[in-house]
Order: C-alpha cells, then sequence, then structure tokens
C-alpha cells in the first residue's frame, strides 16, 4: 500500500508540473502575442494602388523631342521624400543618369511644376529631361483604435523636357498608415519599384529605356 501511495504523490506531481509547464507556456505566448500586436499597432506603413491616367509620347513624337540619357527628379511638392524613392527607381531600372532631388536642390531650386523651372533645371544639372512631381492629400484618420493615422495620397508625374513637352506622364494613388515608428525607407522604395516594374509595360517605361 504506502508504494501504490508514492506512486500516486508522484503521478499527481509529475500532473501538476506538466500543467505548470503548460501554464507557463501559454502565459509566454499570450505575451508574445500581446508583444507582437503592440508592435504592429506603432509600425507605419504604405500600400500603393494601381496606377492610372498614364501616357506615353508616340514613337515619332519621342525622335522629334530627341533620346532621353538623363534626368533630373524634382523635389516633389507636397511629398519631397517620394520624389527621392523614384530616383531610386529610375536609377534602378534604366541606364540614365539620374540627378536626385537632393542634388537638384543644389541649384537653388524651390519651385515646383513650372515650365521655366525645367529650362533652368536641365540647364544648369545639363539633363535632357526633368521629372516632375505634385502630391495630393487628403487630411489624416484615425485607425487602428486610434493609435495610427491614415492619409490617402495621389501622386501626379510628369516627365518634360526644356520646353514643357510632355514626354511621360501617370498618376499613382497610395496609402500612407502612420505609427510611433517611422516608415522603414528602404523596405518603401523596394516596395515601390516591386510595384512600377510589375507595370512597367502600361506605363510605357519600356520606351523610356527601362531594363526588365
Amino acid at each position: 500500500m504506502p508504494n501504490c501511495s508514492v506512486r500516486v504523490r508522484h503521478t499527481a506531481i509529475l500532473g501538476l508540473l506538466l500543467l505548470l509547464a503548460l501554464a507557463v507556456q501559454g502565459c509566454l505566448g499570450i505575451v508574445w502575442l500581446g508583444a507582437m500586436g503592440i508592435d504592429r499597432a506603432r509600425t507605419s506603413d504604405i500600400e500603393f494602388q494601381a496606377f492610372e491616367n498614364s501616357w506615353v509620347a508616340a514613337p515619332h513624337e519621342r525622335q522629334r523631342l530627341g533620346l532621353v540619357q538623363s534626368i533630373v527628379v524634382m523635389p516633389f511638392a507636397g511629398d519631397p521624400v517620394m520624389a527621392e524613392r523614384w530616383a531610386a527607381v529610375f536609377r534602378d531600372m534604366t541606364d540614365l543618369r539620374v540627378v536626385s532631388p537632393s542634388d537638384a536642390t543644389r541649384y537653388g531650386v524651390s519651385e515646383h511644376g513650372q515650365i521655366g523651372l525645367a529650362q533652368r533645371t536641365r540647364v544648369e544639372s545639363r539633363v535632357d529631361y526633368v521629372l516632375i512631381g505634385n502630391v495630393a492629400g487628403q487630411e489624416p484618420v484615425k485607425s487602428f483604435a486610434g493609435l495610427k493615422e491614415s492619409s490617402s495620397q495621389r501622386l501626379y508625374l510628369y516627365l518634360m523636357n526644356d520646353s514643357g513637352a510632355l514626354l511621360w506622364k501617370t498618376e499613382l494613388s497610395y496609402t500612407i498608415v502612420k505609427g510611433a515608428k517611422d516608415l522603414d525607407e528602404a523596405m518603401v522604395t523596394r516596395a515601390l519599384l516591386t510595384h512600377v516594374r510589375a507595370h512597367a509595360n502600361e506605363l510605357g517605361l519600356a520606351e523610356l529605356g527601362t531594363r526588365n
């Protein structure tokens, strides 16, 4: 009888230890899920929509305007950081010489979207074409239980020469969700590059000398 009692006690102790271990693992799992939820609530993100109203000049018009060998990307009105991302996209997808927005500002340029600006910038930076962008956005709204702000933006892009002749244009809507953490710029640029590459043909970028 004593041996049986000892075995019962041992079994009971092992059972309690097992239950305790499961409880601890469950608590750790809950803590992990909670930490993931908090981190997600703090993370910022961006989502690109479909391109719209894309247009590229006809072959005979492109021939008249001249070969595109270099461009300068001007700071975009409404979202200067997006201009830097597009400069990175053109560097990666084309063999063009690309002058970045940060380099363009060294020429003392501060206005946006004017033909006179395109003329001046083209001469001073010695490029063939100027990429001008303008971003229109809506007022941010609270999301994710008020922990984030979400805002919809629409980018208007124009590639023109110094006389204001339009070679290419497109529009791109995107949504920015801002948390406590800043956007990961490397991640955003990769996402934009992937998005542009996937739609290069419909955008008419192949006519501008983009690589696959």
